[in-house]
């Protein structure tokens, strides 16, 4: 909270100090699919949350896709069972009557989390099951490029490793 302002972050970190080669796998997935769409946080963009949001479903599915989940039917809604992001401002859920329809506009906040949550069952892959994994940051949308808010918590594995070592 800062000048009654508030905002949420999300960080996972393995609880080893490094993450197992599946975990780095959904990590690394994750964090591309949460840069290509922070990215898109900017309001000559034209992107909506929901657009967004779509971009995220695609980038995450093709990803999967290429670690060998079967991506068939209701794969991706048991996935990623959330909205990929949210407005913020004074209270973490601001604005709970603006649509993610909307185009953003310069001077929102929005959150950006892409998570991957896979159920300990025999539809997935046995080396990814019980992974839990989200990122997310807060971002302020800009004319041409989104300011993130959140940059000094860490995100890459290299540098959370490092610190959890």
């Amino acid at each position: 909270e800062y000048g009654n302002y508030i905002t949420d972050i999300t960080r996972t970190w393995p609880v080893s100090g490094h993450f197992t080669p599946p975990q780095k796998d959904i990590y690394n997935a994750i964090l591309a699919t949460q840069r290509t769409c922070i990215s898109l946080c900017r309001a000559s963009a034209s992107n909506s949350l929901d657009k967004i949001h779509q971009i995220a479903e695609e980038t995450l599915r093709d990803s999967l896709a290429g670690l060998g989940f079967d991506m068939s039917g209701n794969a991706l809604e048991t996935l990623f069972p959330h909205h990929l992001g949210h407005y913020i401002g004074l209270d973490v859920h601001d604005t709970p009557g603006q649509s993610r329809q909307a185009p953003l506009r310069a001077g929102q906040c929005v959150t950006v989390e892409p998570g991957l949550y896979i159920p300990d069952t025999d539809r997935w892959p046995a080396a990814f099951r019980g992974i839990g994994i989200r990122i997310e940051d807060s971002i302020c949308v800009q004319e041409d490029h989104p300011l993130v808010l959140t940059t000094e918590a860490v995100k890459e594995v290299e540098d959370i490793e490092a610190l959890r070592s």
